[in-house]
């Protein structure tokens, strides 16, 4: 951990109280992988295969461990190949060759099935110096079937393995809650609410502590970084033209410089929404160069101030 930054936090009757607390810190290298040829059926034509280009991969994974950041993920949506269809373990496969980089957390989201948990476990539980973790999502209906994933998260666990499920804000309330204070190393909150993720992470801790665990919450955040504010709106303006689409679609997101990615960083730890964040960078290398050069120095800076 490299940034310490002031939080609130409250369990059961405790009430609010502020502490310093160390920040985790991670980058999604996701769009680094081949992009579906799915996405190309408008085009009548025969297109070559596209294939995910590992040297850059690893050489991102590289910059991320050596500029202080403290884990590197893969979505289920990574390819290794355009033209591979239900290639759903590359993340998990790809990742299991990364983890030679560096010592950071490392981490690919697999099916939510327990052979796809079993396998990406035996990928991820040999590391030289960092550490793996799997990451599930809840069932389409917004369930957590914890029975039937029992077995592959205790051998996780007991292989060093840590669990991570991403979770809608809006599902953590009643049974859920229990369940994943009793499974899980972390919880990815999918929100674009403070307010929100802030309730659903006291929920889940005090969960968590009752059952003398500790979980770590975290909320992923994309970032469109320039120099300017009016560089970084025409840059996300062209990536949306590019891509057909917004450019973070019901995500939380930061479109400015450092200094304002800095400051959200510091708003979503400090009203006690979050433990960590998962920056989600619109193009690689450009923002990870930002996020290590001028956003973990900046953030580093404050904490050293506080």
């Amino acid at each position: 951990m490299t940034v310490q930054l002031t939080t609130v936090d409250t369990y059961g009757n405790v009430g609010e109280a502020e502490r310093e607390t160390e920040v985790f810190l991670g980058v999604d290298l996701t769009m680094l992988g081949a992009v579906s040829s799915d996405s190309y059926t408008g085009i009548n034509a025969e297109l070559p295969v596209e294939y995910a280009s590992f040297p850059m991969l690893a050489s991102c994974a590289m910059a991320a461990c050596s500029g202080g950041l403290d884990l590197i993920t893969l979505s289920k949506d990574f390819r290794v190949r355009s033209d591979k269809h239900g290639a759903a373990m590359d993340a998990a496969r790809t990742m299991a060759r990364l983890t030679q980089v560096g010592a950071v957390g490392f981490s690919a989201e697999v099916p939510t099935t327990p052979e796809s948990i079993e396998e990406a476990v035996k990928l991820l539980a040999s590391q030289r110096e960092g550490w793996g973790s799997v990451e599930i999502c809840l069932n389409d209906d917004g369930t957590f079937d914890a029975e039937s994933l029992a077995v592959p998260i205790a051998v996780a666990h007991d292989l060093g393995v840590s669990i991570t499920v991403r979770v809608p804000v809006r599902n953590v309330r009643g049974e859920l809650v229990a369940q994943l204070a009793d499974v899980a190393d972390s919880v990815c909150l999918l929100t674009d609410n403070p307010h929100d993720a802030r309730e659903a992470r006291f929920a889940l801790r005090s969960a968590a502590r009752e059952r003398g665990r500790e979980l770590k919450v975290l909320v992923e955040l994309g970032v469109v970084i320039s120099g300017n504010k009016q560089a970084a709106v025409e840059r996300a303006r062209l990536i949306r033209d590019m891509n057909g689409s917004p450019v973070f679609p019901n995500k939380a997101h930061t479109i400015g410089t450092v200094y304002d990615v800095a400051d959200t960083v510091e708003e979503w730890i400090g009203m006690g929404a979050a433990d960590g964040v998962i920056f989600l960078p619109a193009s690689l290398p450009t923002d990870l160069a930002s996020i290590i050069k001028g956003v973990i120095p900046l953030l580093r800076a404050r904490s050293t101030a506080a």
